[in-house]
């Protein structure tokens, strides 16, 4: 292929020659072409002084208080005020059953209180705590029946009843039921029936078996019959004492042992006669005779 010459006028590309210019960034039309400005055309986040201001979050509203509404009875005129000494009295007006089935529980305790008090030497404290005691459960029912009795009359009636049911049942173990023989206090007195105990005794011996040997006390039928049938022939005075019991021993009923020798057939036997003895208004009396005992 033949090589062109260098004569020849057809036009030869040449490579541009370096600019020392710095590049700009323009369309090769400069009519109506938009410029890329990244200062300009970038959105940038501000804060916002308002949002950015620390505001104090609002204080939560304090809760109600609940206000307890007070008994009719501490109600008080405006310018009154309650005694110290009378608070007691009124909570007692308001709760009087609470009063009365703190007082009847209380009876077992109270009379072996008063049993460890007579046994102390102290007898002469036993009677006033006693009435004491009485007085205090008296009138812790008598608060009771006055307060409760137009509110709720029925269920004052039951009451009532139950508490003075319940009372006697706790009264009858510690009083009535007789755990065995123990000397009197001093307090029994040197007089204990011992000589009403005996002339009943020499009443027998003279054949005498109703109710005029008993002194002002009703014969028991069954002893009648056991004194016919073995004659008193002599009798001595062991001992005489009153009754235990869980309260305080009771002066008032005493017990007197005799070493008797009877009749049974045509031997005399030694047995033991006990005599039950108490002392009321018009004096002592037999109530009761043990014997002959084997």
């Amino acid at each position: 292929m033949p090589r062109p010459s260098d004569d020849d006028d057809a036009p030869r590309w040449e490579p541009p020659a370096p600019s020392t210019e710095a590049p700009t960034w323009e369309s090769s039309s400069e009519a109506g072409a938009p410029r890329w400005d990244p200062e300009a055309d970038v959105p940038r986040w501000a804060p916002d002084a308002e949002a950015t201001r620390w505001t104090p979050p609002a204080a939560a509203p304090a809760p109600r208080a609940r206000v307890q509404k007070p008994a009719p009875a501490t109600r008080l005129e405006p310018g009154r005020r309650v005694a110290p000494v009378g608070g007691p009295f009124i909570w007692w007006r308001e709760h009087p059953w609470t009063v009365v089935w703190g007082l009847v529980p209380a009876i077992p305790l109270v009379a072996v209180a008063l049993r460890l008090v007579d046994a102390s030497g102290h007898a002469a404290f036993v009677a006033p705590l006693t009435w004491a005691f009485a007085a205090l459960l008296a009138a812790s029912l008598v608060v009771a029946a006055v307060t409760r009795a137009r509110r709720a009359p029925v269920r004052l009636a039951l009451g009532l009843v139950g508490a003075l049911v319940a009372a006697g049942l706790l009264l009858w173990p510690v009083t009535l039921v007789t755990l065995g023989r123990a000397p009197c206090p001093s307090r029994a007195g040197p007089d204990l029936g011992a000589p009403i105990a005996a002339a009943a005794l020499e009443a027998w011996r003279a054949g005498v078996t109703g109710d005029a040997g008993w002194r002002a006390g009703r014969a028991d039928p069954a002893w009648t019959a056991r004194a016919r049938a073995a004659g008193l022939l002599d009798f001595s005075l062991v001992e005489s004492g009153c009754w235990e019991r869980i309260a305080p021993v009771d002066g008032s009923r005493t017990w007197h042992e005799f070493r008797a020798t009877v009749r049974a057939g045509d031997n005399p036997l030694s047995k033991v006669v006990v005599v039950h003895t108490t002392r009321g208004d018009q004096g002592w009396k037999i109530t009761a005779i043990d014997g002959p005992l084997p």
